[in-house]
């Protein structure tokens, strides 16, 4: 999926002349590069200790994990991935019923956190993103709220996701943070997306494809 992403993020990017091209075909993976992947994808379910709470969906040069509960796909690419299960904060929340995965793209320098988690009863949405908020100023106390252009995505009939985006100053320079927040039956999801600033409008949209791939799936 992250293949497939950073297509259409250096797409929307590109001269108006060029989009209207034909893109390039994207070479199929050969058998070794998707055995390499399906050993990285093992190595991080392994190193998560999330065996039967994630399994290999990998069948391509990168490695791709589910997570069985509630369908979460992540598709990993750089040398810091990883998994997540959070610990048990109570007994409505059993292991496995709270989880994320840490990606960066490094080709578009952009980090994101997948989040899925099933609390009873969900916090509702405007909750979770104020907590949201609250952690990103925490971290970063000169976070100032954005106010250019985005990319939004939706599914079907869904809501669009709740949602708040901020600028900050990073030792790498000045970035754009955000968060999207959505319920889809009795899961919530969250993505978390830190990215450059003077691509911004890439961030959203990779961000928010990010979500509408999670909120697509079947509970």
């Amino acid at each position: 999926m992250i293949a497939r992403l950073t297509f259409i993020a250096a797409l929307l990017a590109a001269p108006v002349a060029l989009a209207q091209e034909t893109p390039p075909p994207v070479p199929a993976a050969t058998p070794a590069q998707i055995a390499e992947a399906r050993q990285i994808a093992d190595r991080l379910i392994a190193e998560a200790g999330a065996t039967g709470i994630f399994v290999n969906k990998t069948d391509g040069a990168a490695p791709t994990v589910m997570h069985v509960a509630s369908g979460m796909q992540c598709t990993f690419d750089g040398s810091g991935d990883r998994i997540v299960i959070f610990p048990v904060q109570n007994d409505s929340v059993p292991r496995g019923d709270d989880v994320g995965c840490l990606a960066r793209d490094e080709a578009l320098s952009i980090d994101t956190t997948t989040y899925a988690t099933r609390y009873r009863p969900l916090p509702s949405e405007e909750a979770v993103l104020a907590d949201a908020v609250n952690a990103i100023r925490n971290r970063w106390p000169d976070a100032v709220p954005f106010e250019g252009e985005m990319v939004s995505a939706t599914v079907g009939e869904q809501a669009a996701p709740a949602s708040a985006a901020f600028r900050i100053t990073t030792p790498d320079g000045p970035m754009l943070t955000m968060v999207l927040v959505g319920h889809t039956g009795e899961w919530g999801y969250k993505v978390r997306a830190t990215g450059p600033l003077d691509n911004a409008m890439m961030v959203s949209l990779y961000a928010s494809l990010l979500m509408a791939n999670m909120q697509s799936r079947e509970d």
